[in-house]
């Protein structure tokens, strides 16, 4: 009876590693170049790609439809934090109450962008269309907000590096988003 080489099972323990690692950097590659894509064509390309590489889900996304359940999930965040900080600022008895009509205006706004990030999210597998839209309207709250701040004549830029956050991650999602159409 022949028997098998003693290092054979030595080689395939060495070289087993480095065949799931070699996978791992391809599936790591294949995500950063889709990630680069899409945040080639958005408004802001370094935004976008500290955005997206926040998210330690990224390098495992496989397509679009992972990049955008990413990019939505992390407008949802963003809104809902920014929403409640402009809450707190509007709830704090120190706020100048000439500050109060525009800081509502901006609540009733964030509403409105948080509700378009968690309805493109719930629609991205049946209906890419009206994810799509509601993606790109998400960031109308943004805008609505800094229309409200200026029309009472107040500049606060927390609020307004805010507002852009915002608007660049509906930006993000609605270029993503964009590519389930085809």
């Amino acid at each position: 009876m022949a028997m098998a080489h003693p290092l054979i099972p030595a080689f395939f323990l060495l070289i087993t590693p480095l065949l799931f690692l070699n996978h791992s950097l391809s599936l790591a590659h294949a995500a950063s170049e889709l990630v680069e894509g899409v945040c080639h064509e958005s408004q802001s390309y370094s935004f976008c790609i500290q955005a997206l590489e926040s998210d330690p889900k990224t390098p495992a996304a496989k397509d679009y439809m992972d990049l955008a359940v990413i990019a939505l999930k992390l407008g949802i965040s963003n809104s809902t934090d920014t929403r409640s900080y402009i809450s707190s600022m509007y709830k704090n008895p120190k706020t100048d109450p000439r500050k109060k009509p525009a800081l509502k205006g901006c609540i009733s706004g964030y509403d409105g962008a948080v509700g378009s990030f968690k309805s493109a999210l719930g629609e991205l597998k049946e209906d890419a269309l009206t994810a799509n839209y509601d993606a790109k309207v998400a960031g109308d709250g943004a805008v609505s907000c800094e229309d409200q701040l200026a029309s009472g004549g107040i500049k606060d830029s927390s609020i307004s590096a805010r507002n852009q956050f915002t608007l660049s991650l509906s930006n993000i999602a609605d270029v993503i988003t964009t590519h389930l159409l085809h």
